[in-house]
């Protein structure tokens, strides 16, 4: 099973959503609370300030929070393409 990196919040309905999914899975994962510490903040902004799929996310003025990003440095904001990338698709 792959691990991966989720950048969310825990002020967030959505990260934690996603975190239930994600734990009732059994998933390998770190979690990086974005409102939790400045490195983690910091971390985020680098990556959506940077990245072409943040761009929608952007001019649709949303956070782009939970965001899996994978070990081969592509990343999604879906869950479900999360759980997939792991290998623990059921």
């Amino acid at each position: 099973m792959k691990s991966f990196t989720m950048f969310g919040s825990h002020v967030c309905p959505d990260t934690i959503a996603a975190m239930c999914i994600l734990d009732k899975k059994g998933l390998s994962y770190t979690y990086k609370d974005i409102t939790g510490t400045m490195i983690f903040l910091k971390e985020f902004l680098h990556l959506r300030d940077s990245r072409e799929d943040f761009q929608a996310v952007k001019e649709g003025r949303y956070v782009g929070i939970p965001c899996f990003l994978f070990e081969d440095g592509s990343l999604t904001f879906s869950v479900e393409e999360a759980i997939v990338w792991s290998g623990k698709a059921k």
